[in-house]
């Protein structure tokens, strides 16, 4: 039990919310599709969180591999205040803690335990639907692991080219609501959930992208090229954010006009100070402009925040726990919604 739970604290688990939340939210909104099958809830769910961990862990695997910047480097923008340095990304290798061989081994064990449950869902699926629907699950497992894969590693390596923040965008929101769906119901594609997973995609993107976009200088001297160094200038990563965080509402708004979706799905607003307030204290950040970077009551759950002002990661823990807020809220509301509106 205590490796188990040093692999999960190296998986980063705290970054599960980032695909679990949309998992469950895609599981949700096929509930009344024809073919849903409610017990492949817990395999689905849990393939979804595996997945995601041993992912977290392939790319610790391929950026060993490729080179780890020195610790002079990383010790001397640690104390900068740079959350990246401090992360010292496969310290536990570097320490002996664990061996590169080891990381292998571990990250294929997680996406093995992935397989094992979508083969769950695909065998039920081939049941119940026939082999269309299991083979639509098959397609979206292929696609997520291959896209996965390359985030980090070779011949594409998308995250060392600046694409890395949309990729995870598109794998927790498109490939990972729309696999789900397919798990659940043996449906191929549904165009309604899919504009809604672009929207859910585009909020997973701003939690990793407004790191990026504080850390662009840190980034560059550890150098990781993110889609930040891609737009280049203030105004177009500051309004990238801004486009990020728009979309979903749009989307949304998509969906009632042409699906017929609840207007009650609106209340998704109520987030919408959440994403100004991302946007404008972000602008504020990189151009050096004085702010109070203090939670409100509204922003949702900060943690223990004067643990952060002691370790001086309030100034990036404000943004980054915020979108990750507005991410978990919207996505709530809406479970909320449908739930309601199934019940009705």
């Amino acid at each position: 039990m205590r490796r188990f739970s040093f692999w999960m604290d190296n998986a980063r688990k705290i970054s599960l919310p980032q695909s679990a939340i949309p998992c469950i939210t895609a599981i949700i909104l096929s509930i009344g599709h024809d073919g849903f099958t409610w017990y492949l809830f817990l395999p689905v769910f849990l393939g979804v969180c595996a997945a995601h961990l041993g992912m977290n862990l392939a790319d610790d695997y391929f950026d060993y591999r490729k080179g780890m910047p020195s610790n002079a480097i990383r010790s001397t923008l640690a104390a900068e205040g740079s959350v990246r340095a401090r992360m010292e990304k496969c310290r536990y290798i570097q320490s002996g803690e664990a061996t590169e061989k080891e990381l292998f081994k571990v990250f294929w064990i997680f996406l093995g335990f992935a397989g094992l449950m979508g083969l769950i869902a695909v065998l039920a699926q081939w049941l119940i639907n026939g082999p269309g629907a299991a083979a639509a699950v098959i397609l979206y497992a292929v696609l997520g692991l291959i896209i996965g894969i390359q985030y980090s590693g070779k011949p594409l390596q998308l995250g060392y080219h600046g694409l890395g923040e949309l990729v995870i965008g598109i794998m927790f929101g498109p490939l990972n609501m729309l696999g789900v769906h397919a798990a659940m119901t043996g449906e191929l594609f549904s165009p309604d959930l899919f504009l809604f997973s672009i929207g859910v995609g585009c909020m997973v993107t701003n939690i990793v992208y407004v790191h990026s976009v504080m850390e662009t200088g840190a980034d560059e001297k550890l150098g990781k090229y993110t889609f930040a160094h891609l737009l280049g200038s203030h105004g177009a990563q500051i309004a990238a954010i801004g486009i990020f965080a728009a979309v979903p509402f749009f989307c949304l708004i998509a969906n009632i006009a042409a699906f017929g979706w609840s207007p009650w799905f609106l209340l998704t607003l109520i987030t919408v100070p959440m994403s100004v307030f991302l946007v404008i204290s972000t602008y504020r950040f990189v151009k050096g402009i004085p702010q109070e970077d203090k939670p409100k009551w509204w922003m949702g759950p900060m943690g223990d925040w004067d643990g952060y002002v002691k370790a001086g990661m309030d100034w990036f823990l404000i943004r980054w726990l915020l979108a990750r807020n507005i991410d978990t809220f919207f996505c709530l509301i809406v479970i909320i919604v449908h739930i309601a509106i199934s019940l009705i």
